[in-house]
């Protein structure tokens, strides 16, 4: 019983608190009233002023829903339709504008659909301005293709994007007017059909880029003027995109800057050990090679008796070519130091064969290299080509990696790697 006075203090806070007990009392009190008037027990006087408070409670309910129905409208203001397609009309508002921006990927779909509608939205002196992804940017175009349901590859990506621009290209130096043409070397996150926005009757409509999307991607967001804060946020993000796009045709100075380079590092990263160890085979390329080989003896020596097969592949301490070489890249170097240094390698060499008896060959070469090469594997998709570039008098060696993914670049210096070993004379390590 000691819990009893708790739940009815409990129960009477609940009851006071409730927000309908205002018209839990009109309804207590009109039931009341009504059943004195029906009975005669109250005067006509009396039900009258009983009915004047019951009004006013009633206004004072009224006053309360009206304050919660402002609350929910500010609450809900800014709230947008998420749909699953395009509005209906769409394409006739698009027709009718006289200021049109469009971004997206390709927007392939929509440039052709444009072409029937472009030539009077121009001729009238409007503006079109038609911003897609820039299809000279190769890692833009993987990232691109990656993303889409169904990767068709960058090639395809690429041409399909060029179509477009060819197509509004030639428009523009057929009908003239004001279209713009720009590409975007970033992948925007939404495509936007944006029209006369500036207008009352301006419209956004954004198209989410899902991810992976099986059919038409989505949500897909239509603002009016009335929708603040969205519809200036989405149109102002929209101009951003296009003012970080580049005119097309690209000028000579952004083609340049587009224009594929290679990553140079000081060294080889730590990865390169792991990298050896993991290897079935290595081609080793060099004039002397000796700090690789008095820094990785112990790693080389492991290699050999876990089955590793190593190639070297060094230049003829007895050639002329040496003389050419000392001169050309080691100007504080003489010949006769760098043919010590080729045959210090040749006696480590012949010291792991010893130790090891494994599957180590040596040969030696009279060409003169201009870069040294470390290859793992042949072909697949774990090969790899380590490259240092042998600059003339200059200190450091420029060093970068290739991998198969890299096509021509890759095929190329390992052809050549493979080429010398082929043509150079093998080396007795007995």
């Amino acid at each position: 019983m000691s819990g009893e006075p708790g739940r009815i203090r409990r129960a009477v806070q609940a009851f006071v608190s409730d927000e309908n007990l205002d018209l839990y009392a009109l309804a207590v009190v009109g039931l009341l009233f009504t059943i004195l008037g029906v009975t005669g027990l109250s005067d006509v006087k009396t039900l009258a002023s009983a009915v004047l408070g019951l009004l006013a409670i009633l206004a004072f309910s009224q006053i309360k829903t009206r304050k919660l129905t402002q609350r929910m409208s500010r609450a809900l203001a800014g709230a947008v339709t998420l749909r699953t397609d395009f509005p209906p009309d769409l394409i006739a508002r698009r027709a009718a504008a006289s200021d049109i921006l469009l971004i997206g990927r390709t927007m392939t779909r929509t440039v052709q659909g444009l072409r029937t509608d472009m030539p009077a939205v121009l001729k009238a002196g409007g503006r079109v301005r038609v911003l897609v992804l820039d299809p000279t940017d190769e890692p833009l175009m993987l990232t691109a293709d990656r993303h889409r349901s169904h990767p068709q590859g960058v090639d395809r990506l690429s041409t399909r994007i060029r179509a477009t621009l060819d197509d509004l290209t030639a428009f523009r130096e057929r009908h003239g007017g004001r279209l713009e043409i720009r590409v975007l070397s970033s992948i925007p996150s939404m495509g936007y059909n944006c029209l006369d926005v500036q207008k009352p009757n301006g419209v956004v409509c954004v198209q989410h880029y899902e991810f992976h999307a099986e059919g038409e991607a989505a949500p897909i967001m239509v603002f009016s003027k009335e929708d603040a804060p969205w519809y200036q946020h989405f149109g102002a993000e929209a101009e951003r995109l296009w003012e970080s796009g580049v005119e097309w045709p690209l000028s000579a100075r952004a083609w340049s800057e587009r224009a594929r380079r290679p990553v140079f590092s000081e060294e080889f990263g730590p990865e390169l050990t792991d990298v050896l160890d993991a290897a079935d085979e290595v081609l080793i390329t060099g004039m002397a090679r000796n700090a690789f080989l008095n820094a990785q003896f112990g790693k080389v020596e492991a290699r050999l008796r876990n089955g590793q097969a190593v190639r070297f592949l060094l230049v003829d301490p007895s050639v002329p070519t040496v003389d050419v070489m000392a001169e050309r890249y080691y100007a504080e170097r003489s010949a006769d130091t760098a043919r010590e240094r080729i045959r210090a390698s040749l006696r480590l060499l012949g010291e792991l064969k010893r130790l090891t008896k494994g599957d180590l060959s040596v040969r030696l070469t009279s060409h003169p290299l201009s870069t040294g090469v470390i290859a793992v594997g042949s072909g697949g998709a774990q090969a790899a080509v380590y490259v240092e570039y042998y600059t003339y008098q200059a200190p450091g060696e420029p060093k970068f990696v290739l991998h198969p993914g890299d096509g021509f670049g890759f095929q190329s210096l390992l052809g050549e790697a493979e080429a010398l070993w082929a043509g150079a004379k093998p080396h007795a390590l007995d």
